[in-house]
C-alpha cells in the first residue's frame, strides 16, 4: 500500500489555488502545470479555475436552504449568545433555522448542521464541562453579597491621603 498524505484544510487548498493562480496570470511560472505542482494543487481544478470556473461552496451557494445573508444572522446570533454565557445547541441551530424557512415550507435536513459547521468553522461545537463544588460555591448570591458588604465597609472607613 503507498505513502498516505494527512489532508489539507479546505481554507488552505484554496490558498493554494490562489496563490498558484496568481502566479501564473503574473508569468512567474511559464505553464498551469508548472505552477499546479509548485503549489501542489491539482492540475485539473487549477485550470478549471483559470477558465472561470468558482469554488464548489460559492458555486452551490444557490442551492442552499438559508440565503448566505439569513446564514450569517444565525451565525451573528450564535455567538451572541456565546458571548453572553448561552452557547447554542445543535437541537436549537436546527430549530432556528427552520423557523428562518417557516415561508418557503421547507425543513433542513439531516446532515444540515454538519455542512452549516463546515461552511463556518469559526463556529465549533464544544463540549460543557461541570463547575466543581468549590467554584459553584464561590459564586453563590449569599457569598456574592457578603463580598460587596465588606468591600463597602472597607471602602467607607479608608482615609484618603
Amino acid at each position: 500500500m503507498g505513502a498516505v498524505k494527512a489532508r489539507k484544510s479546505k481554507g488552505e487548498c484554496e490558498d493554494n489555488i490562489r496563490c498558484a493562480k496568481h502566479a501564473y496570470l503574473q508569468g512567474e511560472v511559464t505553464s498551469i502545470r508548472e505552477a499546479a505542482t509548485a503549489y501542489d494543487v491539482p492540475y485539473s481544478t487549477l485550470r478549471d479555475r483559470l477558465k472561470g470556473a468558482q469554488p464548489r461552496q460559492i458555486a452551490h451557494a444557490d442551492e442552499q436552504l438559508l440565503t448566505p445573508a439569513a446564514e450569517e444572522v444565525l451565525v451573528r446570533y450564535i455567538k451572541l449568545c456565546d458571548e453572553w454565557g448561552h452557547p447554542f445547541k445543535v437541537k436549537y441551530v436546527k430549530a432556528y433555522a427552520n423557523s428562518l424557512l417557516v415561508d418557503s415550507g421547507r425543513k433542513i435536513g439531516q446532515h444540515w448542521i454538519t455542512r452549516f459547521l463546515d461552511r463556518h468553522p469559526e463556529l465549533a461545537s464544544k463540549f460543557t464541562q461541570r463547575l466543581d463544588r468549590q467554584r459553584r460555591n464561590a459564586e453563590s448570591p449569599k457569598i456574592l453579597k457578603d463580598h460587596f458588604r465588606k468591600v463597602t465597609c472597607y471602602e467607607s472607613q479608608r482615609v484618603p491621603w
